[in-house]
């Protein structure tokens, strides 16, 4: 079952953008995977980002990524999620981003969830000049210890996406957004996060939303916004 918990992509439901331009990447295995982007300028920062587990990136792209007029956005949907070919894995879709990262060449990585995960591998491995981890943890793998303590965990699990391991690896400025009472992070896996973290620039906390509903809180556009300012004044 442990694909289906990590991958939960049966609700990334497909979706066809309004606003961004729906585009899609090839890999260098020949996966077709599909993507938006939000262009607002020749000359503005490119933000990647890269999606929670249960979570279609154009959506997010359209709706709310639109809405930010001094950069621009580029996202893809992992293998097997909505309009992606193939089947998602950690290994493959860590390799993906950092091909998608070599491509377009972003200036800041924002990731949203498990895609918290994804952004820090790629900041591990790429300059960046900045990072935005939206509901972080320190690993599926501890997370998992932490749930289901009769298993042996370390030795079943497939996926265990090393957070705070691959964050410990970057000198990027880092910014976090967290909830206040997550439902889904631990708060001792935020905390052991943040131990790693070299160059934490500000936590911004929000209340009154749970996890998998952060992008409904009525201020999240202000407060991504207000977070790349951080990075770029402009």
């Amino acid at each position: 079952m442990q694909d289906k918990k990590i991958f939960n992509r049966i609700w990334a439901k497909p979706y066809e953008p309004r606003i961004a331009k729906k585009i899609y990447f090839t890999t260098s295995d020949r996966i077709k995977l599909e993507g938006a982007i939000t262009k607002n300028g020749e000359n503005l920062p490119l933000v990647l980002y890269f999606s929670g587990n249960a979570n279609n990136a154009v959506e997010f792209l359209d709706k709310i990524a639109s809405k930010i007029k001094n950069f621009n956005f580029i996202g893809f949907n992992y293998p097997g999620y909505a309009g992606s070919e193939g089947k998602p894995c950690e290994k493959c879709i860590e390799k993906y981003a950092l091909e998608i990262f070599d491509k377009y060449k972003p200036d800041i990585i924002i990731g949203r969830s498990l895609g918290t995960a994804v952004a820090s591998y790629v900041a591990s491995k790429r300059k960046v000049k900045g990072i935005i981890l939206i509901t972080p943890f320190d690993s599926i793998e501890n997370i998992a210890k932490k749930r289901y303590p009769i298993f042996p965990i370390s030795l079943l699990l497939k996926h265990k996406f090393k957070e705070a391991k691959f964050i410990s690896q970057t000198d990027a400025p880092v910014i976090i957004i967290a909830l206040k009472n997550d439902d889904m992070i631990p708060n001792t896996s935020l905390q052991n996060l943040l131990k790693n973290i070299k160059n934490l620039k500000k936590i911004i906390y929000i209340d009154g939303v749970k996890h998998g509903f952060i992008y409904e809180h009525p201020d999240i556009t202000n407060i991504l916004i207000n977070a790349l300012s951080s990075f770029y004044k402009i």
